[in-house]
Parts: structure tokens; sequence; C-alpha cells
């Protein structure tokens, strides 16, 4: 078997799923610790996103939180609703007044410069009882399903993955009686970023604050929408990059509210211009060295056959797009 120099094609920073991770600890015992330890941080938003995208989040005593973490099994009390299922509540396995239990995953606790006194934690739905085929999982728990994924291709085939985002979002001055974006240029043009501006001081609270929590920063910019910006975060693992996408997307949130802007994530606000997305860049590594073969290289020369077998999955299960994102309006381009 002939295999193919790939080197040609590689440039730019290399990134490896056993070298990536955020500078936040990610284990329990390292983020009990920084807790405990914190003189700064008085306050848990322990967080999760329920299925219709709403980011949500209760603020928690640092000293109760500890308690919690101290008892028997750690965990807040939620009622389905908090997780979306109240479109639900009539079929017979979801009642209006079923309630979860939202176990909080330590290792995912991040500094919120943005809020100072607090920390956020990512959490699991779990059962409150055991069901009974043994298990606790809630299968519609977003980052249960997430991790069991990641989990599965890690255990079957030796896979990991990694995935960097790009946030796009557009600010805006005023929203009533009309929506004014906060100015109007192209894309990383210098004039929608000048000295001493607003939207200038903003972009670079943001990325400050950003790196101040451990997430690395590449690179921001001016998008080619009225008002509208992109910013740049390095590659995680799928659930890291997740819980740092809610992350990064509350810290824009926030700190655009405290210089008196909104910020709008929608696909598409401008009917006449660009609208606005959330691109992952998803890079598929495996445990064992795998080589392009030369007579695979006439169909995609720069993917090994592990790549392309990823990317022939994407393009496979396209059509589910008409069911996520079924208007006009799912879309930024």
């Amino acid at each position: 078997m002939t295999s193919v120099d790939l080197t040609q094609y590689s440039y730019g920073v290399s990134y490896n799923p056993s070298s990536t991770t955020t500078t936040a600890p990610r284990n329990a015992k390292s983020s009990i610790q920084t807790l405990q330890q914190s003189s700064s941080v008085a306050y848990i938003r322990l967080q999760w996103v329920d299925l219709i995208n709403n980011i949500r989040f209760r603020v928690i005593s640092k000293k109760y939180f500890i308690k919690l973490l101290e008892s028997s099994r750690s965990g807040v009390g939620l009622t389905n609703a908090s997780l979306g299922l109240v479109f639900l509540a009539t079929a017979p396995e979801f009642g209006s007044s079923r309630e979860y239990l939202y176990v909080p995953d330590i290792s995912s606790y991040q500094i919120c410069p943005c809020a100072p006194g607090h920390a956020s934690i990512m959490g699991f739905f779990q059962e409150k009882m055991l069901l009974l085929n043994g298990s606790l999982s809630v299968p519609l728990c977003p980052r249960t399903l997430l991790q069991k994924t990641v989990n599965d291709a890690k255990a079957k085939s030796g896979i990991s993955f990694l995935v960097g985002v790009e946030s796009e979002f557009i600010l805006l001055k005023e929203t009533s009686p009309k929506v004014v974006a906060v100015n109007r240029g192209d894309w990383s043009a210098s004039s929608k970023l000048p000295s001493g501006a607003v939207e200038s001081v903003v972009l670079q609270e943001i990325a400050e604050t950003l790196q101040e929590a451990g997430i690395e920063l590449q690179m921001y910019h001016a998008e080619a929408a009225s008002g509208q910006y992109e910013l740049i975060t390095g590659p995680l693992s799928p659930v890291e990059a997740a819980d740092a996408l809610i992350f990064t997307r509350e810290t824009i949130y926030n700190v655009a509210s405290k210089h008196k802007l909104r910020t709008i994530f929608a696909p598409r606000l401008h009917s006449d211009s660009c609208g606005s997305a959330a691109h992952n860049h998803i890079s598929v590594h495996s445990d064992k060295p795998i080589a392009i073969r030369a007579e695979d290289a006439k169909l995609a020369q720069s993917l090994n056959a592990l790549e392309r077998s990823f990317l022939q999955g994407v393009l496979s299960h396209l059509a589910i797009c008409a069911l996520i994102l079924p208007t006009t309006f799912s879309y930024g381009w």
C-alpha cells in the first residue's frame, strides 16, 4: 500500500487531544480545592442549557455549595420544565410534577470575571432514584448525550475529537421603537473598531474576560453585517468546547449589557445583509496512525480514511436540518 505525504497540507498551529484543555482545573479534586481556597468566589452559578436553547442557572452560596458536594449525593432538584420538557408534559413518561436531580460536574468549574464573586459550573440531569434498568441517566440530558457519544467513540474505535468555535453576534444600541446596530461597516473593516468607541471597549473587555477565565482566545474581528462581530476560541474536547461556548456567549452578552448594548446571536437579523452563525471546526484523532492510500487520494487528497468517513457521516445526516432548522430565518446565509 502506497501512502501519500500530507505535510503539504499542514499549516498553522497544531493541536491534539492530549495537550488541549482550558487553563481552568478540569478534574474534581483540583476544582474543589480551587473553590475552597478561592477568596474571590462567593457564589456558584449552577448552569444548564435546556432543549429550547435557553441558558439557565441557579445562584448558590459557596458555603452551601460546598455542603452539597460533601453530601451523600450532591445535586439540586429541578422539574422537567427546567430541561424544556413542558411540551412533553402530556406524555405518559413526563408529568408536570416530574423532578430530576441536577448533579454538578465540578470539573467544569470556571470563574466568571464579568460577574465578580461568581463562578460557573455545569452538570448532568439525573433521575432522583434508580430506574428499573439500574441507571440514573436522563436520556434527554444534552450534556449526558454528548459525553456518551464521546465515550463510545473512544471505547469502540479509539477515536477522539477536538472542536473549535467561531461565535458571531450583533451589537445593538437600540431595540425600540426600531432596531439600531451599534455601527455600519464591512468585514474586518477598521472603521468598525475605532479607538475609544463603545464597541471597541466591549470587544476588548470580552477578550480579556475570556482569557482571564482560562479560555483560549485566538482572535476577534468585525463581520460583514451592521454591528456584527466574530470571536474565535481554540479547540477543546467536545464537552469542554460546549461548556466554553456557553461561557463565551454569557460573557459576550453580559459585557455588552454592562455597556448598555444588546447582543443578538439570532441567525438572521437583517434581511438585506449577512446573518450570524456559530461555525464549528471539528478534527478527528485516532489512537493509531492512519495513512491515506494513494488510490483513496483521488477521492479527497487532503483527508485520510478516518477523516473522510467522518465527513461522509456528517453529509449523510444533513437531512435533519429540515427538522432542527425549519425556517428561512434559521440560516445565517
